[in-house]
């Protein structure tokens, strides 16, 4: 166990990219003070009027654009509730910029945490609150350190995932543990889903920290060097679909990838986008890798280097709704191939360690 001041309340700064997290309310309940909310940025898109909300609809109508990627509903909206409470929100692209450490300075903090937070914090940052920086890591460390473990873990297959929370050092996701919690992957949860559900899981998990913290009983356990698995920044290589891997590996990456974006696939020298699919058994067809094999009320049966691939949304790019669905009709019949290996295409990232 290590000793730490006994305090009854602790003063915070955030560095967190989120909105919909719960962190700040239970924190509060708490007792303790966040005096301000840091992210590289705090921008929101112009809102649309009403003239331009009927124009949206009315080109709708038109041309009947459909929504494939289905977006999270968010449980909660920590912009609001800052607002609220009449907490800053600082926007800040270089935390490690020597103005912004000045700042930090003058805030008289005794704890930063950090959460799903895309900079890296350097040694001048690092040194000034008084109790350390505790970060919370979308994994179980010292498995999956890095920026994009949620994608990675999905990608991979993984059953379970995972929050960790531990003390920040300069080495990335290497500091002793504080807590973790684990999460089971449920078999088609995409990625957008299991980062919501970390989020909250997460927000327990640090105010609990944060507790500890305050009452001098945190206990840190040393990683496992020999266990530590590292996985870097998602690139557009990582995202490429192979059809000579199995309908599950496709799947799988599919669903490490939503809702954020969709998996792309070429025919042709078409690019069609994927936005739903699932993987099939079955015997050998003798059909090559990539070939559409059957097709029923719009859905698609591709053949995979193991089982069988149902698409059952997809759009040929540039085109939507109706008119995208009577090109399915001419552009991918039955027997007709995908290219093995679509050219790597400039992808965002969205999930941060």
């Amino acid at each position: 166990m290590e000793a730490v001041s006994k305090v009854s309340t602790l003063r915070l700064l955030v560095l967190s990219e989120v909105d919909d997290w719960d962190f700040g309310p239970q924190l509060k309940a708490c007792g303790h003070e966040i005096v301000a909310w840091v992210r590289p940025a705090w921008g929101r898109g112009p809102q649309c009027g009403g003239l331009c909300q009927a124009v949206r609809t009315a080109v709708k109508a038109i041309f009947s654009l459909s929504k494939p990627i289905r977006t999270i509903k968010p449980r909660f909206d920590a912009w609001t509730w800052l607002d609220k409470g009449k907490i800053p929100r600082i926007p800040c692209p270089n935390v490690n910029a020597p103005q912004f450490v000045e700042y930090v300075k003058g805030l008289n903090i005794d704890l930063i945490v950090v959460c799903f937070f895309s900079q890296i914090l350097k040694a001048p940052i690092l040194q000034i609150p008084r109790l350390g920086i505790l970060n919370c890591h979308p994994s179980l460390l010292p498995r999956y350190g890095g920026p994009h473990p949620t994608f990675w873990m999905l990608k991979n297959g993984e059953s379970v995932a995972g929050i960790t929370v531990h003390v920040m050092t300069e080495k990335i996701d290497a500091g002793d543990i504080v807590a973790q919690r684990e999460l089971m992957i449920g078999e088609t949860e995409n990625a957008g889903q299991l980062l919501q559900r970390q989020y909250h899981a997460s927000a327990a998990l640090l105010t609990e920290a944060v507790n500890a913290m305050a009452q001098g009983t945190i206990d840190r356990k040393p990683q496992n060097i020999a266990e530590r698995s590292y996985f870097g920044k998602k690139k557009a290589a990582d995202t490429i679909l192979d059809w000579n891997g199995s309908a599950r590996q496709i799947a799988n990456l599919l669903r490490a990838v939503q809702p954020f974006e969709p998996l792309a696939a070429c025919l042709n020298g078409k690019t069609i986008n994927i936005y739903d699919a699932q993987p099939q058994e079955g015997s050998p067809s003798g059909r090559v890798p990539g070939e559409i094999m059957a097709r029923q009320s719009g859905r698609l049966l591709v053949q995979t280097g193991n089982g069988y691939l149902e698409i059952r949304s997809c759009e040929i790019v540039p085109f939507h709704g109706w008119i995208n669905r009577i090109l399915l009709e001419f552009l991918l019949p039955v027997g007709s191939r995908f290219d093995l290996a679509p050219p790597a295409t400039g992808l965002a990232s969205h999930a941060v360690s």
